[in-house]
């Protein structure tokens, strides 16, 4: 399975495991609160009607007055008698039971009475299917007196009867509501599975994309990329792997660049040595002498192009042992002008402000400058002009190299600092070097704390560099 649908299926499991605990809990919160405010209801109903049972006995012994206690006198106050309470005429001097009314003794199976003062003791009997229930009820409360039809004297009771099961239209309304709170737990939760599906869908998609891209650039397919989206950090994410394939694919072309480039500036000097070679083996040279000189020289250009090498190679490295002092740029460039031989140079003009230093090696400044320099003169006609300038800006000391008589586009501009890399499409070593000129400038000034530019107008082309300036 890939990490992407792992992902997605831990995520999808995760979030929609809370949103339905989420949704359950509110369900039975629901639940829960609303039978208890229903019971508190129904208890404050209960004790309303409790508070009203005297005044109804009042008006029932009232209407049975000397008409108690026959099957017609009953029904005629049946109506008057509240659902949950029972009507009870006692023998005063037994306690026994003379009559009794009321719908809530329908589910007692049996009900005897017993007086002991002001005290009516009730045992009752309640029968559910093939159980049955026993209890006993005591009431202390003020009892009316009533004359019943025969001229005998009995109390009138006015008591309440606990129900055994839950009434009917309480169970029903309790059922409708579980029933509800379960339908919308149920299409709620749906829902929240689906979101969840579309969130999470959201958010592995892309990660499924970059999990592909990661596989092709890890084959040496570099230039695969992916279309940034979904959330804010997806896109970031997105965008930081495009930039680094970018910069993959780039390394890499400057990799195949670098080996095509030191076959090629291998290849022409030792093709050279090796025929000279061979005419003086052959005996074919005219003067020995001066084809050893000649080879000489294609050994030390050899010699150069691997020094050169070595030191592009530390420079990247961060290897080179640097001499930090402070140094004046006007005797940095004026020695630079000597080693490069352009002291005299009627085409150079040098532009410094006096005092200006930096914090910077001497020796690998002066290098800096000649590589520049040279890199000035061989792109500058005779009639041509170099300017040389040097600024202090801020914190820093910039020096630039303009030289008129060339042009760059905006593709060489960009690649102008890199190694091998000559604007001379011939590649000849009298107009473009060994092409490591400029890279060396690059990687010296980086390696104590510059930076490069290299920019270019109608004529001419300007190369500068800045270093820290000392304080």
């Amino acid at each position: 399975m890939a990490v992407a649908t792992r992902l997605q299926t831990r995520l999808l499991i995760a979030v929609g495991a809370l949103a339905l605990a989420a949704i359950a809990l509110v369900v039975l919160a629901a639940r829960q609160g609303t039978r208890l405010e229903f019971v508190r209801f129904a208890e404050a109903e209960r004790t309303r009607h409790t508070a009203e049972l005297p005044a109804i006995a009042e008006r029932l012994a009232s209407r049975l007055a000397d008409r108690c206690c026959d099957a017609a006198s009953l029904r005629a106050v049946a109506d008057a008698i509240p659902r949950e309470a029972a009507l009870l005429i006692v023998d005063p001097a037994s306690g026994r039971l003379i009559a009794s009314a009321g719908l809530s003794l329908a589910s007692l199976s049996r009900l005897e009475t017993s007086l002991s003062g002001e005290t009516l003791a009730l045992d009752v009997a309640r029968q559910t299917g093939n159980r049955v229930e026993r209890g006993s009820l005591r009431f202390v409360q003020p009892s009316r007196t009533l004359r019943l039809a025969d001229g005998r004297t009995a109390r009138l009771y006015l008591v309440p009867i606990p129900a055994g099961e839950r009434p009917s239209g309480e169970a029903a309304f309790f059922g409708a509501l579980d029933r509800r709170l379960v339908i919308a737990a149920v299409l709620v939760g749906l829902l929240a599975i689906g979101a969840t599906w579309v969130v999470v869908r959201g958010v592995t998609r892309p990660v499924e994309e970059l999990q592909a891209a990661s596989r092709d650039v890890a084959h040496g397919r570099f230039g695969r990329r992916v279309a940034p989206r979904g959330s804010r950090e997806t896109i970031e994410l997105g965008e930081s792997f495009n930039r680094m394939a970018a910069e993959l694919e780039r390394q890499e072309t400057l990799r195949r660049d670098l080996v095509h480039d030191v076959a090629h500036e291998l290849r022409t000097p030792l093709t050279d040595l090796r025929c000279r070679l061979e005419a003086v083996i052959d005996g074919l040279a005219p003067d020995p002498r001066q084809a050893v000189r000649d080879l000489h020289d294609d050994v030390r250009h050899l010699g150069r192009l691997v020094d050169d090498l070595q030191e592009l190679a530390q420079a990247e490295a961060r290897a080179l042992v640097l001499d930090v002092r402070e140094v004046a740029i006007d005797d940095v460039v004026r020695a630079a002008l000597r080693t490069a031989g352009l002291d005299a140079d009627p085409r150079l003009a040098f532009d410094a402000p006096a005092g200006l230093t930096v914090r910077a090696d001497p020796d690998r400044t002066r290098q800096i400058a000649v590589n520049l320099l040279t890199n000035a003169v061989r792109h500058t006609p005779t009639d041509g002009a170099i300017q040389v300038t040097a600024r202090g800006d801020g914190g820093r000391v910039a020096l630039e190299v303009r030289n008129t008589g060339s042009t760059l586009d905006a593709a060489q501009l960009a690649r102008v600092f890199d190694r091998f890399y000559r604007a001379d499409p011939a590649r000849g070593r009298l107009t473009g070097g060994s092409g490591l000129g400029l890279a060396i400038v690059k990687q010296l000034v980086e390696a104590q704390g510059g930076e490069t530019w290299a920019r270019s107008d109608a004529g001419s082309v300007t190369v500068g560099f800045s270093l820290p300036a000392a304080s």
